[in-house]
């Protein structure tokens, strides 16, 4: 299984995107799991699947951190 989309970093620190940096690696790692299955969130290629955790919890997580799940990268506060 490739892996290689667990290690992208962020450009922008936590503070500015208003997030923990828990929050902030959470993030990233749903965008990266998301761009790697082409907005696909279940099946066995989905994010989900890819994150190890269930849908629902998945799309839970999106709606919470407010993840546009097209590929999107959410805006930033200023």
């Amino acid at each position: 299984m490739d892996e290689s989309w667990l290690n992208s970093e962020s450009e922008e620190s936590p503070a500015k995107r208003g997030l923990s940096a828990l929050d902030d690696r959470e993030v990233e790692m749903i965008e990266a799991a998301l761009a790697e299955s082409n907005g696909m969130i279940s099946g066995p290629y989905g994010a989900a699947a890819k994150l190890g955790i269930a849908r629902q919890t998945l799309e839970s997580k999106i709606r919470r951190l407010r993840i546009d799940k097209h590929g999107q990268k959410r805006p930033t506060s200023t």
